[in-house]
């Protein structure tokens, strides 16, 4: 599956151009403030380390600037642009980048805990090792947004949008993604207990590996989704989902909740999902060979165009599900023709 483009992987593979820099004096805000009065471009300047805690720069073009190690905390950037600036390191804890432009930015090793990025531009963007717990990014721009190991805990990103977004080993713990829109986001061995991506839209994703335990993705939209063996999604809730085309061969769904779901053309092979919750979900064309479903609770749901080969029901309460032969929970359905698609 082609989920990120060649130049995309290219530029995560590269060493950080981050590096440290050689000292240079400080300037104090007053000093910025007189830069900016007159317009001076700000593109290579070098303002590392500097402390401009407070500070107002709503507005400002500080594109291309060299910001390393400078302290931002409770600094006001509502609108302002830094673009391509070089923020390495760089404390945002507390401050207020709502609509601000970060584009082709690299925010490696930055801390950004409770910042508020409402509506904030990250397109291009590298956050590795960045730490921004808390943070709110709702509404916030993330194509090819690159964050290896980037610490999202509790954060909140409803609304969001992100075409070829990388979050390997992204630690986001109770964090919140309702309503995001994900084309193509690459979030392996991302650790996502307890997130919330309620009416979430995913297409060509890929989650292998991830820990989704009691996450919510009610009413969610699946296309493509890849979350195979090793992706754990004991205890999480996806009641009303409906998924498409999607991988779960071999994944854990021990105590999930699937009911009312509609999952067509889905791998739902050697799965776990032992007291599992399937009430009155529809499973069209599914393959659930080998599938493990002792002690699920299986009201009303819909197996009749399914394979269900190998599958273990030990002591699974059937009543009233439909499948392709007699005698799985007393009812005698008849295999349906295969319909050319399926509404």
């Amino acid at each position: 599956m082609n989920i990120l483009s060649s130049a995309l992987w290219g530029r995560l593979r590269r060493p950080s151009p981050c590096g440290p820099l050689l000292p240079a004096r400080v300037p104090a805000a007053e000093q910025l403030r007189d830069l900016l009065r007159a317009g001076a471009p700000m593109a290579g300047r070098d303002l590392s380390g500097a402390d401009l805690r407070g500070m107002v720069l709503d507005g400002a073009d500080l594109s291309g600037a060299v910001l390393e190690r400078t302290d931002l905390r409770g600094a006001s950037l509502r609108g302002t642009l830094l673009r391509h600036a070089l923020l390495t390191g760089v404390l945002l804890d507390d401050a207020d980048c709502s609509g601000a432009r970060f584009d082709g930015a690299c925010l490696d090793g930055s801390r950004a805990e409770h910042a508020r990025l409402w509506g904030t531009s990250l397109r291009g963007v590298r956050a590795n090792d960045a730490c921004w717990p808390g943070a709110d990014l709702s509404d916030a721009l993330l194509d090819e947004f690159v964050a290896v190991g980037i610490t999202l805990n509790h954060a909140v990103l409803d609304r969001s949008r992100a075409t070829s977004m990388v979050l390997l080993d992204a630690h986001a713990e109770a964090s919140r993604w309702r309503a995001v829109r994900w084309d193509k986001v690459l979030a392996l061995r991302a650790q996502l207990p307890r997130a919330d991506f309620r009416q979430a839209r995913l297409r060509g994703c890929a989650l292998s590996g991830a820990d989704l335990a009691g996450s919510n993705w009610q009413h969610a939209e699946l296309d493509g989704l890849q979350a195979a063996a090793g992706t754990d999604w004991h205890g999480a809730l996806l009641r009303g989902a409906r998924a498409v085309d999607c991988n779960f061969h071999g994944a854990r769904l021990a105590g999930a909740d699937l009911s009312g779901g509609r999952f067509v053309r889905a791998d739902f092979g050697t799965c776990d999902l032992a007291g599992s919750v399937l009430d009155n979900a529809h499973f069209p064309f599914c393959s659930l060979i080998g599938a493990r479903m002792q002690h699920a609770r299986a009201h009303g749901a819909d197996f009749a165009r399914s394979i269900c080969r190998r599958g273990d029901f030990t002591g699974a309460a059937t009543d009233g599900a439909r499948f392709a032969w007699p005698g799985m929970g007393g009812d005698l359905a008849l295999v349906s023709r295969l319909a050319a698609s399926v509404p």
